[in-house]
């Protein structure tokens, strides 16, 4: 049987057993093993309407490089395609408290730093790249590595009991699929970040280790000139600390912050400010910093960096389109 009769036969099973979006990756999975190769991707869309699912297949033959076919299957009793896409009235609903409704549209209205604020869009660019890259397989994990990953996610979040983890589960709002969904898509990024870095951490370790060093800082940006030069007077980082804390306490200061940054991450400012080169004009405020402690580079610092710089390439090429609709 060639690659797309199996593959058509692939998707109307799907949508005659009404499989959930992990049981059909592993059917692509098992096609895939079939016909080393080609090149398949599965796409999926719940729809608002009824909750049905409808499934698509991207197909590259290898003997055929030529384009790629896209296969759909869509039975007689099906959703028609006029309410394909047609949104319920809470699609766009972000939140609900007390009786009290938050679009998406205003949240981005009132919530003005998910505009301004470049990491947090990158972070979300991210996770659509990395789904991209994770759907087109090559990170799927057994049931060994699936519980492995359970355990490590549980440890970092310090749930060390079942009765833990179901309270945050409660807290969070998780159903066990949704759980499961978490820790399943933090493990494939564990997998392809260790596929992405393969044979680069240690060159990297080698050629320039403290470029990766992790330094523990005490920063300040304080409104006022002449109380940022008596703070930058402190060349110790605990002292910065105590009198950044005491302004703050007393109402005459911000708040002091300890970030942890790697020397790659520093930025210009910041590295003129550690340097004892402050107080840093950083816009209408001024900049002081001190470091508390340093600590060497390790090999997931570097492995971390790497995939966020290979991202961070991916996005420069990236075709992105933010729906967030009009601006407040």
């Amino acid at each position: 049987m060639t690659l797309l009769a199996e593959a058509v036969g692939l998707l109307s099973a799907a949508t005659a057993e009404k499989v959930e979006p992990a049981e059909a990756r592993t059917r692509v999975e098992a096609l895939r093993d079939r016909h080393p190769g080609a090149a398949l991707r599965l796409l999926w869309q719940r729809e608002e309407y009824d909750g049905s699912l409808h499934y698509d297949l991207l197909v590259r033959e290898p003997a055929t490089d030529a384009g790629v076919v896209s296969l759909s299957w869509c039975p007689d009793d099906a959703l028609p395609w006029p309410l394909r896409g047609v949104q319920r009235g809470g699609e766009m609903l972000l939140v609900r408290v007390n009786g009290v409704e938050l679009e998406v549209a205003d949240a981005i209205g009132f919530l003005d730093v998910l505009w301004r604020e470049a990491p947090l869009r990158d972070r979300l660019v991210d996770t659509c790249l990395v789904r991209e890259v994770l759907d087109a397989g090559g990170e799927e994990l057994d049931d060994a590595a699936l519980q492995d990953a359970a355990d490590a996610f549980r440890r970092a979040r310090g749930l060390l009991t079942a009765e833990a983890t179901r309270e945050w589960m409660r807290r969070e709002r998780l159903s066990d699929r949704q759980f499961e969904d978490l820790v399943v898509h933090q493990a494939q990024v564990a997998r392809l970040r260790e596929r992405v870095t393969a044979g680069r951490v240690d060159a990297e370790l080698t050629a320039d280790s403290h470029r990766y060093d992790q330094l523990r800082l005490v920063r300040v940006e304080h409104p006022d000139a002449a109380a940022a030069a008596r703070l930058a007077r402190l060349t110790e980082a605990p002292d910065l600390l105590a009198a950044a804390a005491a302004d703050f306490a007393a109402g005459s200061g911000p708040a002091p912050a300890l970030v942890t940054v790697t020397r790659a991450d520093l930025g210009p400012e910041l590295a003129e400010a550690v340097a004892g080169n402050g107080p840093v004009p950083l816009g209408d405020r001024f900049l002081v910093a001190s470091v508390l402690g340093v600590r060497p580079a390790t090999r997931e610092a570097v492995s971390r960096r790497l995939f966020a710089d290979w991202l961070a390439e991916r996005r420069a090429e990236a075709r992105i389109e933010w729906n967030w609709g009009p601006r407040g």
